[in-house]
């Protein structure tokens, strides 16, 4: 019976932490600005602008990730579409030195990946197993 019940508490600690790495697009916009008020310097009034840009974009592309009636092949579309347009609306915020420094950004930002769904349903069904054995 012990190793049941810590074979259960085990479980929702690995649980937890599968879940704690997801962020939301929140704290993904937050991290993109930092990085771009670091790296451009950005002003009190560019990164106000900045910031609503990238988080409509870090809100669509969480949205389209979401959608399970899309292949990745076109969420990968779409999520390069919405960050070129991202990309087109931020430059033009900037000035000719930042322009510079934010197309480096570009080349160096990690190619777009999507990841792979999580089936909601065995994972609910796992945790009613886990209970029913645990009664």
């Amino acid at each position: 019976m012990k190793k049941l019940f810590l074979s259960g508490i085990g479980f929702f600690l690995a649980m937890s932490l599968t879940f704690a790495q997801q962020a939301t697009p929140e704290e993904n916009a937050t991290k993109v600005v930092t990085e771009l008020v670091t790296k451009l310097t950005l002003n009190d009034e560019q990164k106000t602008a900045v910031s609503t840009i990238v988080l409509d974009q870090e809100k669509a592309v969480a949205a389209l990730i979401q959608d399970s009636t899309t292949t990745p092949e076109v969420k990968k579309e779409n999520i390069t579409k919405l960050q070129g347009e991202s990309d087109s609306k931020i430059a033009q915020l900037l000035t000719d030195e930042q322009k510079v420094a934010y197309q480096k950004y570009i080349e160096e930002r990690p190619p777009i990946s999507i990841p792979a769904p999580q089936p909601v349903t065995e994972q609910k069904e796992h945790n009613n197993e886990t209970s029913n054995q645990q009664q």
